[in-house]
C-alpha cells in the first residue's frame, strides 16, 4: 500500500516542518503545490523528500489542490495544510488504520484540534475529510473553503476514525492573524458569488466570516439562510445555529425569547443526537416558564451526554454536568410548584372550506382542545373537520351543529360553555398566527400576572387576491376563561366579564410574536359582508344597542359599499364617540380622509383633519403621510418632501416597536407615499432621487401607475435603455407584465412606450378610464382581474370590457367571437399565450378547444408552428390536459428540429400518463438522460411487468 500526502502552501515556512515531521515515518510520496513562496517553504520541502509543482496564485483554493490530487500516485492520499499536523500521539497509527478500513469505503473523517497558536487555547473540535483513496474523479470546487467531490457527487462512503485513534492539530486560525485570513476569504467568496457560483455554499463560512470581522448584521443574516435550509450533509454542520444561539441567549426581550425557543426547537430537529441542543432548548423552554417540557429536555440532554459518540461536536464539558443537575433540581421544583396550562382554541364557522383546514393545522400547534360552532354549512366544511379529527385522534376536538339566529355573541358563547382551558384563545377562520408555536410559550410566560384577563395581539389585514397588507391594529383574541366572561353585541361583538364593558377587562398589548394575518376583508368579499354586517347592525339599534358604539363599523361598511358619504358622516360620529376602541382610535380619521378623497373634498378640509390626526396622533406615521400627499397635490413641493421624510421616519420607528399600542394604515399606502415623493423630488430636478423613490414604489407594488408614469415622464415618455433595464428587473418575475405596461403606457399618453412593450398595433384607441364601469378601478385591481376578465370575454363578449384589453388579446378575442378575421390575429402568438393556463384551466371546454385550435392561425408557419405546438403542449401536459397534449405532439414530424431529446421526454411522459407504457418507455428511451426520465422507465418497467 502506498501512502501520499498533497499541501499547496505559500510563504508557510514557520509551519510546515511542524506538519511533514508528522507524517515523515509513515507516507511514501509528499507532494506540494506551491503558489508563490518567497521563503523557505519549497527549500524545507525538498528537504524532506518532496516534490513541488508551482502554479501562480489566482485567488482559487480549488484550483492549486486540484493539481495536487493529479499528481499523486499513491493508493490513499492525505490532505493537510501547513499549519494541521497529525498528534504525537496518534501519528504513528495512520498506515494501520488504512490497512483496517473496509474496501467500500473512500474516505476518513479524521478529528481535528483547533488551537489559538497565540495561546493554546483549545478552540473547537470537529471531524474533517482529511484521507482519500486516490479514485477516479477527486476533485475540489469553490474559491475558498472548498470541498472535495467525486465528478460532480458530493464526496460519499466516508468512515469516522474514532479521535483516540488519529487526531490533527489545526493552528490556522490564531486571533493574531484571523483577521487578515478572514478578509481574504471573504473577498474569494465574494468573488466566487459574483462568478456565478451559488451563494448558498457559502452561507455557513459567511456567518463565521462576518462573525469573525465583527459586522453581525451580516452574520446573522447569513446563519438565518444556512439554517433555513435544514441539516447540511457536511461535517461540524451545527455551526450557524450555534451562532444564533449564543446571539439570542443574551436578549432578555420576550420577543427575542419565543425567537430563541423556535431556533432550539429547530435544532432538536434537525440535530437530536446533540445533547448541548437538548441542554440549549431546555433552557429556553425554563426562561418562558415552560417547567414540565424545559425538565423533559434537560433529561434528555443528560442522558444523551452518557454515551454521545456523534459527528457533530458536542461542546458540553464534565465540569459543567454538575451545573446540569442542578439546573434539573430546580425544574424538577418549578414543575412540581407550577401547573401546566391548558389552551382552548375557539371558532364559529359556516361555508368555510376555503380556510377551515388551514385554520386548524395553525391553532393544533398549540391547542389542547379545539371547539369548533357550525353554525349551518352546506359546503364540505364539516367533513374537513371531521376527517381532520380522525387524523388527529390525540387531539380533543368538539363539534357543535347549531342554527344561525344573526347573532355572533350567541354563537361565540355558545363556544364558550364547552370550553376547559385556562386560557381561549378565539379566532375567525381565516384568522391565522404567523408563528403558532410561540402562543403556549407566551401564555406560559404570563400566566403568572394573575391580574391579566385577556390580551390585544396584532394583527394584518391582507388583501387576498395580491397579498399586500391592507392595514395593522390590535384586536382581542385571547382571553383567560374566567368566570361571567362573555359575548355581547349581535355584530362586532365585544368580550365582558358579568355585566361590565370591554374597557373594564385587565388587558395588555402582545408583541409582535402573536402576529395574525387575516384575510377576511379582501376586496372580493368586501361588500357582501358590509351588506350583512349593516343588517346586523340595524337589528342591534331596533333592540336598544347605544348607536355611538356601532358608528365606526358602520362608517366601514358604507365605505365598502362606496357610498361615501354616509361613510363620512359616521366617521365623524365615530371619533366624538364616548367608546373608543383600544388603540384603533385613529382609524375614523383615516376613514374619514379617504371618504373626502372620494367626494373630492378641498384641499383646506382635508388639512384640517390631517392636522388633527398629527395633533393626536403624533408618533403615528400615518397623518404626516397624508398631509404630504395634499401638499403635493398643491404643488408644495418642498413641504412634501419634508412631511413624507417625517412619515418615513416615524414608520421606520414604528415598525421597531414590539407592541404599538396605536393601529397604522400607512402601509397600504407606502407604494402611492413614495410615487408621490418621486413626483416631487423630479420637480425640484432631484433627478437620480426621484428615479430611486420610483423604483422602490414599483417594488412594494408594480403597478403603481403614478410611479410608472412618473419615472417615465423623466425620460419625457421615450425609449432609454437604462430606464427600461430597470424596468424589466423590477417585472421579471411578474408573468404577463409586457401587455399590462404597455396598456397603462398608452392610456397615460406615452406611445412610445406602449409600442416598445406591445408593438404589434399601435392604434391608441384603449381609453381604460373612459369606462364608466372601471372608474374606481386602479391599475394595480385591473391587473388582479384581467385574466380573469379575459376568459370571461372569451366566453361572453362585451365590447366596452373588449376595448380595454391589449390590442393583440382583444382581436383574439374578437376572432373568438367572429368579429375578426385570420389576419387580424397572424402572429399574435406572444399575446395569445400570456394567459394560456388561465384559458385551459378556467374557461369551458368548448371555449378551450377553439383557443386552442387558433394555434396554427396565430403562428409563422414553418419551424415557428413547430416550436409553438411544442410550447402549448407542455403548458397542456402540466395543466393535467394530457390528451390535448399528445394530439399536439403528433403534429411535429419525425425529422423536425425540435423532435430532440427534451421533446421525446416530454412525449413519454405523456403516453406513460395515459397508461400506455410500452410506447411511453420506448419515448423515453429516446430522451433527454436525467434523474427525471430514468425514474419513468422504472415505473413503465414495474407497470408492463405487472401486466397494465
Amino acid at each position: 500500500m502506498k501512502i501520499s500526502a498533497v499541501y499547496i502552501a505559500k510563504n508557510e515556512s514557520r509551519n510546515i516542518a511542524r506538519s511533514l515531521e508528522s507524517i515523515k515515518e509513515t507516507v511514501d510520496e509528499l507532494i506540494l503545490v506551491d503558489t508563490g513562496s518567497t521563503d523557505d517553504t519549497v527549500n524545507i520541502f525538498q528537504y524532506y523528500g518532496g516534490q513541488v509543482f508551482y502554479q501562480e496564485w489566482q485567488d482559487d483554493f480549488s484550483a492549486p489542490r486540484n493539481i495536487a490530487l493529479s499528481k499523486a500516485t499513491g493508493d490513499w492520499i492525505i490532505i493537510l495544510d501547513a499549519d494541521e499536523s497529525f498528534s504525537e500521539t496518534t501519528r504513528n497509527n495512520i498506515r494501520a488504520v488504512l490497512e483496517s478500513s473496509e474496501h467500500s469505503v473512500k474516505g476518513l473523517l479524521i478529528n481535528m484540534i483547533n488551537y489559538d497558536k497565540d495561546t493554546g487555547d483549545v478552540l473547537d473540535e470537529f471531524y474533517a475529510l482529511r484521507i482519500v483513496r486516490n479514485i477516479k474523479g477527486l476533485n475540489y470546487k469553490g474559491r475558498v473553503h472548498e470541498m472535495i467531490y467525486i465528478g460532480e457527487e458530493h464526496f460519499y462512503d466516508t468512515q469516522r476514525v474514532a479521535k483516540e485513534f488519529l487526531s490533527i492539530d489545526h493552528t490556522g486560525y490564531s486571533a493574531s492573524i484571523s483577521t487578515e485570513k478572514n478578509q481574504r476569504n471573504l473577498r474569494l467568496m465574494k468573488a466566487a458569488i459574483a462568478a456565478g457560483e451559488p451563494e448558498e455554499r457559502y452561507y455557513t463560512s459567511l456567518y463565521e466570516t462576518y462573525s469573525a470581522l465583527g459586522d453581525m448584521e451580516k452574520s446573522l443574516y447569513y446563519a438565518r439562510l444556512d439554517i433555513a435550509r435544514g441539516r447540511q450533509s457536511v461535517t461540524y454542520a451545527s455551526r450557524s445555529y450555534r451562532g444564533l444561539m449564543h446571539y439570542y441567549s443574551k436578549l432578555d426581550t420576550l420577543e427575542k425569547k419565543l425567537q430563541r425557543c423556535k431556533l432550539t426547537t429547530q435544532a432538536i430537529k434537525d440535530f437530536p443526537e446533540l445533547p448541548d441542543f437538548h441542554a440549549e432548548h431546555s433552557e429556553s423552554l425554563y426562561q418562558l416558564k415552560r417547567y414540565g417540557e424545559a425538565k423533559r429536555e434537560i433529561d434528555l440532554a443528560l442522558s444523551l451526554y452518557k454515551n454521545y459518540d456523534g459527528l457533530e461536536p458536542c461542546l458540553l464539558t464534565p465540569e459543567m454536568m454538575s451545573v446540569m443537575k442542578k439546573r434539573q433540581q430546580e425544574m424538577t421544583a418549578m414543575v412540581e410548584k407550577n401547573q401546566d396550562i391548558k389552551i382552548s382554541a375557539c371558532v364559529i364557522v359556516k361555508n368555510e372550506e376555503k380556510n377551515i383546514l388551514s385554520w386548524l393545522e395553525n391553532v393544533s400547534k398549540f391547542a389542547d382542545e379545539i371547539i369548533i360552532n357550525d353554525t349551518g354549512s352546506e359546503d364540505a366544511t364539516k367533513d374537513i373537520i371531521t376527517h381532520f379529527s380522525e387524523e388527529h385522534p390525540d387531539l380533543s376536538m368538539v363539534l357543535l351543529e347549531s342554527q344561525w339566529q344573526n347573532d355572533f355573541a350567541l354563537a361565540k358563547n355558545q363556544c364558550l360553555e364547552e370550553a376547559k382551558g385556562d386560557w381561549v384563545v378565539f379566532t375567525d377562520a381565516d384568522e391565522l398566527f404567523a408563528e403558532p408555536e410561540f402562543v403556549r410559550s407566551y401564555l406560559y410566560y404570563l400566566w403568572d400576572d394573575k391580574d391579566l384577563q385577556a390580551l390585544f395581539v396584532p394583527m394584518a389585514n391582507i388583501e387576498e387576491s395580491d397579498g399586500s397588507v391592507i392595514n395593522f391594529f390590535n384586536a382581542l383574541r385571547m382571553f383567560r376563561r374566567l368566570e361571567g366572561i362573555h359575548y355581547v353585541g349581535r355584530i362586532h361583538e365585544n368580550l365582558v366579564l358579568d355585566e361590565g364593558d370591554v374597557g373594564d377587562l385587565v388587558t395588555k398589548v402582545a408583541d409582535k410574536s402573536l402576529l395574525i394575518n387575516h384575510t377576511g376583508y379582501s376586496r372580493v368579499i368586501s361588500p357582501k359582508k358590509a351588506r350583512r354586517n349593516l343588517q346586523l347592525m340595524s337589528l342591534d339599534i331596533e333592540e336598544g344597542q347605544d348607536i355611538r358604539k356601532i358608528y365606526r363599523y358602520m362608517a366601514e361598511c358604507y365605505y365598502m359599499l362606496k357610498d361615501y358619504q354616509r361613510a363620512l358622516d359616521n366617521a365623524l360620529l365615530a371619533t366624538q364617540s364616548p367608546y373608543q376602541p383600544i388603540g384603533q382610535q385613529g382609524d375614523m380619521y383615516w376613514l374619514a380622509l379617504n371618504a373626502m378623497e372620494k367626494l373630492h373634498y378641498s384641499y383646506e378640509d382635508r388639512l384640517v383633519l390631517a392636522d388633527t390626526g398629527i395633533n393626536l396622533f403624533p408618533d403615528l406615521p400615518d397623518f404626516y403621510a397624508r398631509r404630504g400627499m395634499i401638499m403635493a397635490e398643491r404643488k408644495a413641493y418642498n413641504d412634501a418632501i419634508s412631511l413624507f421624510r417625517q412619515a418615513l421616519e416615524r414608520f421606520e420607528a414604528y415598525n421597531k416597536l414590539d407592541a404599538p399600542s396605536e393601529s397604522s394604515n400607512m402601509v397600504s399606502i407606502l407604494h402611492e407615499l413614495y410615487a408621490d415623493l418621486g413626483h416631487c423630488l423630479a420637480a425640484i430636478e432631484e433627478i437620480s432621487l426621484a428615479e430611486a423613490m420610483f423604483k422602490t414604489a414599483l417594488t412594494i407594488n408594480p403597478w403603481t401607475e403614478a410611479a410608472l408614469c412618473g419615472w417615465g415622464d423623466i425620460y419625457g415618455g421615450r425609449i432609454n435603455e437604462n430606464f427600461l433595464r430597470s424596468i424589466e428587473v423590477i417585472y421579471q418575475n411578474v408573468a404577463g407584465y409586457k401587455p399590462l405596461l404597455a396598456t397603462i403606457f398608452r392610456a397615460n399618453g406615452f406611445i412610445e412606450l406602449a409600442e416598445y412593450f406591445d408593438g404589434e398595433n399601435t392604434d391608441d384607441f384603449i381609453r381604460i378610464k373612459s369606462y364608466s364601469g372601471l372608474y374606481n378601478f386602479s391599475m394595480k385591481e385591473i391587473a388582479t382581474v384581467l385574466p380573469f376578465l379575459y376568459v370571461c370575454l372569451l366566453e361572453h363578449y362585451y365590447e366596452d370590457y373588449v376595448q380595454m384589453l391589449p390590442d393583440g388579446l382583444g382581436n383574439i378575442v374578437k376572432y373568438i367571437h367572429g368579429l375578426a378575421d385570420e389576419q387580424d390575429v397572424k402572429c399574435h402568438y406572444n399575446s395569445y399565450k400570456t394567459f394560456m393556463r388561465e384559458v385551459i384551466t378556467q374557461a369551458s371546454a368548448q371555449t378551450a378547444g377553439k383557443y386552442i385550435d387558433m394555434l396554427p392561425i396565430v403562428s409563422n408557419e414553418g419551424t415557428e408552428l413547430e416550436k409553438n405546438i411544442i410550447e402549448v403542449a407542455g403548458i397542456l401536459g402540466q395543466c393535467n390536459r394530457v390528451e390535448q397534449a399528445m394530439e399536439l405532439y403528433k403534429l411535429i414530424p419525425a425529422e423536425s428540429e425540435y423532435a430532440n431529446d427534451d421533446f421525446w421526454q416530454k412525449v413519454g411522459i405523456c403516453f406513460y400518463k395515459l397508461g400506455r407504457y410500452l410506447e411511453a418507455q420506448e419515448a423515453l428511451e429516446r430522451g433527454t438522460k436525467n434523474a427525471q426520465t430514468d425514474t419513468y422507465i422504472v415505473w413503465c418497467r414495474e407497470a408492463i411487468k405487472n401486466g397494465n
